[in-house]
């Protein structure tokens, strides 16, 4: 009985000490500052930064207030849609990119909305790139 007991003694301190010594918090230093940035018609930038918890939405800045509701940025793929802050039902914002192995960049489509009170779309493509 005494030997169970003091395995699990050992176990919990080695356990501990591996917590302790592991690079988490370098690493998640590191992921959450994590940007995505993306050229908008008419040379704008819009800058995204990756949020840490999966599932949780990033803030954004565009020329009316939106706000996001659906972003993924995992296994290569790319995807947020921002809507206007007062109408839920006016899309502001859509992009849907892959990851270009070759270049690091994420390629594919962009559809916004900038107008004021009336539509105003634009859209073509879209390279998003991945800073820190």
């Amino acid at each position: 009985m005494h030997s169970m007991t003091s395995l699990r003694s050992v176990s919990a301190v080695l356990t501990l000490a591996l917590l302790a010594f592991a690079p988490q918090g370098a690493e998640a230093a590191t992921k959450s500052h994590q940007t995505i940035t993306c050229p908008l018609p008419g040379g704008e930038t819009l800058t995204f930064v990756k949020p840490v918890k999966l599932g949780d939405l990033p803030k954004i800045e565009l020329d009316y207030p939106s706000k996001v509701t659906l972003f993924s940025f995992r296994d290569g793929n790319f995807l947020t849609v921002a809507v206007d802050e007062s109408d839920s039902s006016r899309v502001r914002l859509v992009i849907s990119a892959q990851l270009n192995k070759a270049t690091g960049a994420y390629d594919g489509q962009l559809v916004i909305d900038s107008g004021g009170h009336e539509l105003q779309l634009d859209n073509g493509p879209v390279r998003c790139k991945t800073g820190s």
